[in-house]
């Protein structure tokens, strides 16, 4: 498995290209804004075919560059159906932001029981609210690599204050759905730098925060 990740837009959100291998088949999981290009263009570096565009959950930073990426590639769209709702709504203005957010439409949506296959990967689908309504980790068991959009961070956690959010039910779906994923596994979060399942039960304070609450 091939990974590159593109940092861009207003918050510094994470995209990120996933080949099985050069000249192989190629998968994008989330578009910030102004990545979408450099996406493709490493694509066509790669000589990997865009198969799919899937969004880790509808917030609006993860989703400002879908319609671009989509008419570029021709790709599939995925996300989860309780997702799906925010991707018609104007959120950056709730965030004081002038940026209008053209809509994607999906082609399917993502669900527990249905990996998605890409090329020789194939990514398992959890889901794991609590940030948002219809968060996903899409995990490739065999190359031990999370795609964990904003439930998990080097650090920290996602928010849960934002609407449809619960802080209980982030650190539930962490507790559940990613600890038990092994220590080795790689976590790619959609903020920040890479890190690791291992490294975060050690050292991530509201993961130990949530220990002391849960004896």
């Amino acid at each position: 498995m091939i990974i590159e990740t593109f940092e861009a837009g207003p918050v510094a959100t994470n995209g990120y290209l996933v080949a099985d291998r050069p000249d192989g088949t190629a998968l994008v999981i989330d578009a910030p804004q102004g990545a979408s290009r450099l996406i493709v263009e490493q694509a066509r570096k790669w000589n990997t075919p865009i198969a799919y565009l899937v969004n880790t959950h509808g917030h609006w930073d993860h989703i400002l560059d879908n319609a671009e990426l989509l008419r570029l590639t021709g790709a599939k769209f995925g996300i989860h159906r309780e997702s799906a709702p925010l991707l018609n709504l104007p959120q950056a203005r709730y965030f004081g932001l002038d940026l209008d957010i053209e809509p994607s439409h999906p082609d399917f949506f993502l669900e527990e029981a249905e990996p998605l296959d890409v090329g020789s990967l194939r990514f398992e689908i959890f889901h794991c609210p609590g940030h948002c309504p219809g968060s996903v980790v899409l995990f490739e068991r065999k190359e031990r690599a999370a795609f964990v959009g904003d439930v998990l961070f080097a650090g920290s956690v996602g928010r849960a204050d934002l609407p449809g959010g619960d802080y209980e039910t982030l650190i539930r779906s962490i507790r559940e759905k990613l600890l038990p994923l092994g220590d080795d596994v790689r976590v790619f979060p959609g903020h920040g730098p890479v890190t690791t399942i291992g490294h975060e039960r050690l050292t991530n304070p509201f993961l130990a925060a949530a220990r002391e609450s849960n004896p």
